[in-house]
């Protein structure tokens, strides 16, 4: 409540709803709003368009500084994104979208220079948006504005106006965009052309003066994963905010989805999805979508993306992130001195390094680790995985939980002083201090074993069994997220936004024992370290189990596996 009641006063969202709807028509000097571009009647935004609109427009009051730099308004398809773009275009266009301080209060005003933009992956994109703005600004709105509404832009007398972005440096450089709509950017794609048009966008929006606080807003259906879209990026870069790995959290990213448990194959069950993703939409024929899901021309995965907004898993995907994300876990507790298994996945300095737990008791996967370039660093600047920080949260692990079987996987990248892999001097330094805390080691035997070195090197000794065992552990995990026709998965994780984001990067890898896993391809920047780690936690878990070496409960029952 008292959320909603900072935004309600520190927002300027409820000055541009009441002018679109004609509310304070008269209060105003009669400055009309907009129109339904269909019926011809009084626009009127739904209420999760409003939702948007007032965080949107939210602002910081002590210094009137935007609360967000960025927006993403994501939908199923047929939800009325171009026409709540339009308006949103209209409304930076001639609606009181300039953030000014008046008599010691901040107040929305229109701008006197506006320039929207609309950016899209093809110029007939942007005209269909355009096409739609114009047709919601009625006779008495072209009228008191002095609007000239073209094909390809539309003037206000005296200054301003609305216009197609295109990728051509030549027509896109000019005068800094004080607002930017960016549509359809699922489709948006380096080999199509749009990776320039966004830049082209931001680079236009970042060139504004400080005081007009120029913004791009994206409108898009849910993206393809793997693609490296433009609504894929974004996507990336708001979960990296929500993982506290951003300086700053200044993305709006909003979604109506449905739940990712939705059955499409059950009836009621797709129903209820159509109906959750469709909520804000009432004009919807949800039979009719519901049969366009059924028609075998549709798969499943595009049902999943543009009707149940949902990010569907490609063909070669590992488990199925809708699945994943619907699993519970988040709110368990992993209590002190609790039986767990660890596994660390090394890399050097391109991949992550990830440290992941799993509770002996129920197989609960807890993140305990994540280590990567940061993000924004010059890419001739060096970095390398911090082994001190890895040590110390090992170290911590150790102190906290009562570890029974402790994994780690090192980097073939070698020392470039001493030539020796980067990890193993580190390695060897947690043989010599757990050796004797472990009560099972990672390699066994007593002239080679190791407490913790799980070498799955193919080319080092027991490389093939550890690579057997790694297999069968990730098709067991796969089947644990996914379930069956039968049970529903059974795996609970602790909801880590980038386990969330390496579980969803991670593609199916066929090999001699089964399905593992692995990146897209082998230089992708989409990592999937922190499943590795997950995998081999869960099969830490299965080794300590079968080992015989752990106490049994109070009951006289061991722990199962589950």
């Amino acid at each position: 409540m008292e959320l909603k009641r900072f935004l309600l006063q520190n927002s300027i969202g409820p000055q541009v709803i009441d002018w679109a709807e004609w509310r304070n028509y008269r209060k105003l000097g009669d400055e009309p709003g907009l129109i339904h571009h269909l019926t011809g009647e009084r626009w009127e935004f739904t209420p999760g368009q409003k939702r948007f609109l007032i965080l949107w427009y939210a602002f910081n009051p002590d210094n009137g500084r935007w609360l967000y730099r960025s927006g993403v308004k994501r939908g199923a398809k047929g939800t009325g994104k171009d026409p709540f773009g339009a308006a949103w275009c209209n409304g930076e266009l001639i609606g009181p979208t300039q953030l000014v301080k008046r008599n010691g209060v901040w107040v929305g005003e229109r701008h006197r220079m506006a320039l929207v933009q609309i950016a899209s992956n093809s110029e007939a994109q942007s005209k269909d948006v355009l096409r739609v703005a114009n047709a919601q600004l009625c006779a008495e709105t072209r009228q008191h504005y002095g609007l000239d509404c073209g094909e390809t832009r539309t003037n206000v007398a005296g200054g301003g106006r609305l216009e197609i972005l295109t990728a051509s440096e030549k027509t896109s450089e000019g005068d800094p965009a004080t607002a930017i709509m960016i549509n359809e950017s699922h489709h948006m794609t380096e080999s199509s052309g749009g990776h320039k048009v966004a830049e082209v966008a931001r680079r236009n929006v970042a060139k504004s003066p400080r005081w007009v606080q120029a913004r791009e807003c994206q409108f898009t259906n849910a993206h393809r994963q793997g693609y490296d879209s433009v609504a894929e990026q974004v996507f990336i870069a708001w979960q990296h905010q929500v993982a506290g790995r951003a300086k700053r959290v200044d993305i709006l990213y909003d979604s109506i989805e449905a739940p990712p448990s939705v059955d499409i194959h059950d009836d009621d069950s797709r129903m209820a999805g159509l109906t959750a993703s469709y909520m804000d939409s009432p004009w919807s024929d949800l039979e009719r979508l519901s049969d366009e899901m059924l028609d075998t021309r549709t798969s499943i995965a595009d049902s999943i993306r543009y009707y149940l907004n949902g990010l569907g898993a490609d063909q070669d995907a590992w488990i199925d992130p809708r699945k994943f994300d619907a699993l519970p876990g988040a709110d368990f507790v992993v209590a002190d001195k609790e039986m767990i298994a660890m596994f660390l996945d090394c890399s050097k300095s391109t991949d992550a390094t990830g440290l992941v737990a799993c509770r002996i008791s129920d197989g609960h996967v807890l993140t305990l680790g994540v280590w990567q370039r940061p993000h924004g660093m010059p890419q001739n600047k060096r970095w390398l995985a911090p082994r001190h920080e890895v040590d110390a949260a090992v170290d911590a692990a150790m102190k906290r939980y009562h570890v029974v079987w402790f994994g780690v996987d090192p980097s073939p990248a070698k020392d470039d002083e001493t030539e020796a892999l980067y990890w193993m001097p580190q390695i060897d330094k947690w043989h010599q201090k757990y050796r004797e805390k472990l009560p099972i080691w990672a390699t066994s035997g007593e002239k080679l074993g190791h407490s913790v070195l799980f070498d799955m090197r193919l080319s080092q000794r027991g490389g093939l069994e550890r690579n057997k065992l790694f297999t069968e552990a990730a098709g067991q995990v796969a089947k644990d997220i996914d379930g069956d026709d039968e049970q529903p998965g059974t795996l609970t994780w602790d909801g880590h936004p980038f386990l969330r984001i390496h579980t969803h990067n991670a593609r199916r890898r066929p090999n001699p024992w089964g399905v593992s896993l692995g990146k897209i391809t082998r230089d992708s920047n989409k990592l999937v370290d922190l499943a590795v780690c997950m995998v081999g936690a869960r099969m830490g878990r299965r080794i300590a189990l079968n080992s015989g070496k752990l106490p049994k409960k109070r009951s006289g029952r061991a722990v199962g596996w589950g």
